[in-house]
């Protein structure tokens, strides 16, 4: 079942150029989906149309079974949650349950329920221990992590992450990456994560590649990510364990073409 459909849809910012031009694709319930592209692609534009921040052009947007429009749009918002680049830009309350309780007292949750309800999702993303703390003194990661759990409270259908670890410093990345990982195979979480994050895409199970507001490929991880050529022209990068086999290829060794490390290394336990 498709989760979210895009359908030609097309969007200007200035009435001159389309940031997003007759684009189609759409999203399988229950599937980890990455959308990359270089800066100017149309990723993020994409994002905001799809939760009704901005209003397309022309085409047709549906999200579980309803058609994105102004009857719709508060139900629409309902079913899904998106993480947005800054963590910063996300923060309300004075502590982390403060913030994680923002949007709960939003939707009029019963205050005699809500601490049941923190408690929950900060667990859920490995923050029961900082329900207390500033959210200004958490690492990168962890501030990440306690939008993810503001989210996640809202009980969304569907998460959407709009270049969620582009600020982070490597273990920041890792851990939000291992945690988005998480949810979809263990809460079985419609998940579309909006990235340039060759390593990410990586782990998905579909990838869409934008240019210039158009899909120009789109497939699993392995018919995607091969294509060495046609992504650094697109000014993408390819995985790191294709470099390292290519690397192995200079020296004589031929790899079979993994995406992952593990699939590198398995790889290269089965050479004789």
């Amino acid at each position: 079942m498709k989760k979210i459909e895009v359908k030609e849809c097309t969007f200007s910012y200035d009435n001159t150029r389309n940031a997003v031009d007759a684009i189609s694709f759409s999203v399988e319930e229950g599937s980890y989906t990455t959308l990359i592209g270089h800066n100017g692609s149309g990723k993020s534009t994409i994002a905001k149309l799809l939760i009704g921040l901005l209003e397309m052009k022309s085409g047709e947007i549906i999200i579980d079974g309803l058609t994105l429009n102004q009857e719709n749009l508060y139900t629409i918002r309902d079913k899904v949650g998106i993480v947005f680049q800054n963590p910063d830009n996300q923060f309300i309350g004075a502590t982390v349950a403060d913030d994680i309780a923002f949007g709960l007292e939003n939707h009029l949750v019963e205050s005699s329920q809500m601490n049941t309800i923190i408690e929950k999702y900060a667990k859920s993303v490995n923050m029961q221990d900082y329900l207390d703390r500033e959210p200004t003194r958490l690492s990168g990661g962890q501030k990440q992590r306690v939008a993810i759990a503001g989210v996640l409270a809202m009980n969304p259908q569907i998460l959407i992450f709009d270049e969620a670890t582009s600020m982070l410093d490597p273990q920041g990345k890792a851990e939000i990456n291992a945690l988005i990982h998480q949810l979809n195979q263990e809460k079985k979480m419609t998940i579309l994560s909006i990235t340039h994050d060759i390593e990410e895409a990586a782990l998905s199970d579909h990838v869409i590649v934008l240019d210039q507001g158009h899909v120009v490929m789109e497939g699993t991880p392995e018919e995607v990510l091969c294509h060495e050529k046609e992504l650094l022209d697109l000014k993408l990068d390819i995985p790191f364990s294709l470099k390292i086999a290519n690397e192995f290829e200079k020296q004589g060794v031929k790899l079979k073409k993994k995406i992952t490390l593990e699939g590198l290394v398995n790889e290269i336990c089965q050479l004789k």
